[in-house]
């Protein structure tokens, strides 16, 4: 039986853009298993570099969706934190990516029950960190969000976002990953997200000019798109935040959202301010 969802999408091998993001996450994690064999680094580093590329391209794409360029510049950006011995956090960074695409809803179809249980489960189960437990509980609210901006909420969704939030809870609760004592802050750098965060809720970006699925012709919402980047940048800032001296983790994907951001202010100065889409 063929498991059937609408929040993954298959990634088309034919298109050049996803063939280079392919090969560079393979040489990223024979990079890592060369460094893993010759050089007595840590045994799943192949899977680390590999999987750094290719998470920082998909979030780039949700999150930056009409460029193709800086996502792939973002993958190598990932691919070398993760081959230079950088803490790598895979769980939390994927909850990330999920949370992008749900709140910015670039399949284009709606999550079925299954896709719901599935997001509730996943949430659940990422948690058992401080950074966990804050993409995990980010990613209930994506999707209660989700529900709420498709303008027919549904209680399946609700029941899946409160399972969501109950279940990261818990099970941060009962694995120890809420501090005991107030965590170490680094300044500089929460306070660099936290301007990241403010911006990305007030800013809003121009009009994307991508479709929200290629068998679509209709376009990506801009309110769903500024959403996207808000929730991510929230959580971004709330998980350094508490997760102390491993607050450096969230870089990777704090660069995702900055860049996506620095796009569209440059390409604000680009686009004439008469320019709009057609309906």
């Amino acid at each position: 039986m063929r498991f059937k969802s609408h929040v993954l999408r298959r990634l088309d091998p034919t298109d050049p853009w996803n063939r280079a993001v392919l090969v560079l996450s393979a040489a990223a994690a024979m990079a890592g298993a060369y460094l893993t064999l010759a050089h007595d680094r840590e045994p799943f580093l192949a899977i680390e570099a590999g999987g750094y590329a290719f998470l920082a391209w998909a979030l780039a794409r949700e999150l930056d969706p009409d460029r193709q360029v800086p996502a792939l510049v973002l993958a190598v950006l990932g691919a070398a934190w993760a081959l230079l011995g950088y803490g790598t956090v895979m769980l939390p960074f994927a909850g990330v990516l999920v949370t992008a695409r749900l709140v910015v809803e670039t399949t284009g179809r709606r999550p079925l029950a299954t896709d719901l249980a599935v997001l509730a489960s996943f949430a659940t189960v990422i948690s058992f960190t401080p950074l966990g437990w804050v993409a995990g509980f980010g990613l209930a609210v994506a999707i209660y969000v989700d529900d709420r901006l498709s303008g027919e909420p549904s209680r399946a969704a609700l029941y899946a976002a409160i399972g969501a939030a109950v279940g990261s809870t818990l099970v941060a609760s009962l694995s120890g990953a809420f501090p005991r004592s107030a965590p170490i802050v680094r300044p500089l750098l929460i306070a660099a997200l936290g301007l990241m965060a403010l911006i990305a809720t007030v800013r809003e970006p121009l009009d994307p000019v991508s479709f929200v699925d290629s068998r679509s012709k209709r376009f990506l919402r801009k309110d769903r798109l500024q959403a996207g980047r808000a929730i991510c940048a929230i959580v971004l800032f709330l998980g350094a935040l508490i997760s102390g001296e491993s607050a450096p983790e969230v870089l990777p994907m704090a660069l995702v959202v900055a860049f996506a951001l620095a796009s569209s202010e440059v390409e604000r100065t680009r686009r004439p301010r008469s320019t709009e889409l057609p309906p």
